[in-house]
């Protein structure tokens, strides 16, 4: 018994080696803040640009107040260009900026009520349409030194702009 186990485990296990696809790097476009990058998922070809990324006042709607010990709340300044899209919404269902520090820690966007919030303005792009809009991270540690846009979904690194 004990060796048709071992048997089936090394069969696995050589299976499961053969099988496994290589890693491969993902081809995302790598700038610095100010510079338009080219980001294409899934049919939704978009110019993306970072700002700038600000000190900010707490923004309306933002729930909870800034966390210790930094207390800052800093937001970054986008405009999100749509060349294609398969389907207006598809930009508001994909794009996530991260605000990503020295030390690897990833901020998420907070949810904003401000009226010039990217979240909402990017809802509905059609095809040629721009948006422009804020993002805005708590940095209770570090600084954000990177800002990546991700996909929302599988998290697949899109685009990356360095401060």
């Amino acid at each position: 018994m004990r060796r048709l186990i071992a048997l089936l485990f090394a069969t696995l296990t050589i299976s499961g080696a053969v099988l496994a696809s290589p890693a491969s790097a993902v081809d995302s476009p790598i700038g610095r803040l100010g510079e338009t990058l080219r980001v294409e998922l899934m049919g939704l070809v978009a110019d993306v640009t970072v700002h700038d990324i600000l000190p900010s006042d707490v923004p309306p709607g933002f729930g909870y107040p800034p966390r210790a010990p930094r207390y800052q709340v800093y937001r970054a300044n986008i405009t999100v260009h749509v060349v294609e899209t398969p389907a207006p919404y598809a930009a508001g269902l994909a794009f996530s900026f991260k605000g990503v520090t020295p030390t690897g820690d990833a901020y998420e966007p907070r949810n904003s009520d401000a009226p010039d919030a990217l979240q909402y303005s990017i809802l509905n792009l059609p095809s040629g349409a721009t948006a422009n809009g804020g993002v805005w991270w708590d940095c209770y540690r570090d600084l954000v030194s990177n800002v990546v846009l991700v996909d929302k979904k599988t998290g697949v690194h899109l685009a990356q702009w360095n401060v």
